[in-house]
């Protein structure tokens, strides 16, 4: 039970994918894999500060999540333990930006302290509750992870860098906008206009559409230089390509296919579920460059 609040309370989930974010844009620099060592410092310290965000979060929304089915336990777990969560929230993200600092180097330490404060400022406290807007602009706390890999042992940013940033930036609608449709009835009940809460499923599927033909088409780029015999302008490994087609193939089928399934919660659950894998299998595919 205490290991599952803990777990619930740092958002363990979302730290994961974080940290393969950080890691994916680390091993895509060339020669990473002389500097295998410096992935400690790199994911302990984006670790630290995606649970402090997670933790302010949780402090902050307390008042929406006792209206929400889905976040309703959460809010019991902070009950009575405000200070403690607080203060544990300070150190994390003053180790994370320190420790990068110290160990790595100043424009990592800035990217992961960028990360927290957009998810934590731009996203839960200005954008979430006053537009639909939020999950799309607010996507942004999930870039900087990429940027700060790659800056980890280089000091700088790249096209390649940039490129693993954007991808995630516009994943993350496509993959909320689904989960949120299920969710829809405690968005209401909190007032949070998320988008799948404010508009008509016909609405919310055009806007998904549209997102996830833009997410198909940019992962498709790399696909498009290295077939023109420019394939050198990322540096993402082999692996990669055949990943992107075949994720791409399914989540246009997904696409087409939430038509034919009258809207329906079950079907988006679903292409949530899938949205999970689909960055994540194309993350580690991207690490997979250093074989």
């Amino acid at each position: 039970m205490i290991f599952r609040s803990i777990w619930k309370l740092l958002k363990i989930e979302i730290t994961f994918l974080v940290v393969l974010v950080a890691v994916a844009g680390f091993l895509s620099v060339p020669g990473a894999e002389n500097h295998l060592i410096l992935l400690v410092p790199l994911v302990l310290t984006g670790a630290m500060a995606s649970m402090s965000s997670g933790l302010f979060n949780n402090l902050y929304d307390r008042d929406i999540d006792q209206m929400m089915k889905r976040t309703k336990e959460r809010e019991k777990m902070i009950d009575g333990k405000q200070g403690y969560l607080f203060a544990l929230g300070v150190a994390f993200i003053s180790l994370a930006f320190v420790g990068s600092w110290i160990i790595l180097n100043l424009l990592t330490a800035i990217f992961i302290f960028l990360g927290f404060c957009s998810y934590l400022f731009l996203y839960t406290i200005f954008l979430k509750r006053r537009t639909t807007w939020n999950i799309v602009i607010g996507g942004i706390a999930g870039s900087f992870p990429a940027l700060a890999g790659w800056s980890a042992l280089t000091g700088s940013i790249s096209l390649t860098s940039i490129y693993i940033a954007f991808l995630v930036f516009l994943w993350t609608p496509t993959h909320f906008w689904s989960l949120a449709v299920g969710s829809k009835d405690d968005y209401n009940a909190a007032s949070i206009p998320m988008l799948p809460a404010v508009t008509n499923p016909e609405e919310t599927a055009k806007y998904l559409t549209i997102n996830s033909s833009l997410l198909v088409f940019y992962t498709l780029i790399p696909v498009f230089f290295l077939v023109t015999g420019n394939g050198g302008v990322f540096h993402l490994g082999y692996f990669y390509y055949p990943m992107a087609v075949v994720l791409d193939l399914y989540l246009v089928y997904l696409t087409v296919m939430q038509y034919k399934s009258t809207f329906s919660r079950p079907f988006y659950k679903k292409s949530f579920m899938f949205s999970n894998y689909y960055l994540m299998l194309l993350l580690i595919s991207i690490c997979l460059v250093i074989l």
